[in-house]
């Protein structure tokens, strides 16, 4: 598995993307503690999956702190929400992407960004009614196409690097001019 180290923090601090299902079934960030699972929209669905993602990312010390305040509705409600979170364009490891009006449905779509390469970065995602897990490469070219759907933009989650600012430690490049400004600027 590839380590992800955040540009802007001590060499231990590292991203562990996600890629498999493992851990998830009756974990209680999916399932007893996640709104969705409460309300009876748990897994498969991808609201339920990226709210627990999301926690999973920011719960550093394992205790179920840091609950995210991520909306509960639709996922094509979730850009547009007040919930404090940072919003952006650019991918970060731990971002949420949201899309809306889908080709399949009118609720939109969630998923979290797990790894950024240089031209697409990986996605884990849940299906409503679908896939219990999966993973989506998306294209790094300013649209991120997903299927039918229309993006809108990425949350970024303050324990999973904020608004950007995450390499590939074993590789020189960074996949945006604005992050290799940011990473000459933080190792000045």
């Amino acid at each position: 598995m590839s380590k992800l180290l955040r540009v802007d923090a001590e060499p231990q601090s590292e991203y562990i993307p996600r890629l498999t299902a493992d851990g998830i079934r009756g974990n209680p960030y999916w399932y007893s503690r996640n709104p969705f699972y409460q309300a009876g929209y748990g897994l498969p669905n991808c609201t339920c999956y990226a709210w627990g993602r999301f926690w999973e990312n920011a719960d550093i010390n394992h205790d179920f702190s840091n609950r995210p305040n991520l909306s509960t509705g639709n996922a094509e409600d979730w850009f547009g929400y007040n919930d404090g979170y940072e919003r952006g364009n650019v991918p970060a490891l731990g971002a949420i992407a949201c899309y809306a009006d889908g080709q399949f449905s009118g609720d939109g779509h969630v998923c979290v960004i797990e790894e950024i390469h240089e031209d697409y970065c990986v996605t884990s995602n849940s299906a409503y009614g679908g896939e219990y897990f999966y993973l989506v490469n998306i294209a790094l070219d300013g649209t991120y196409p997903y299927g039918g759907y229309r993006f809108q933009g990425f949350i970024y989650n303050p324990f999973s690097g904020g608004g950007g600012g995450w390499t590939y430690r074993k590789k020189p490049w960074l996949w945006k001019r604005e992050l290799y400004q940011r990473e000459e600027t933080l190792l000045k």
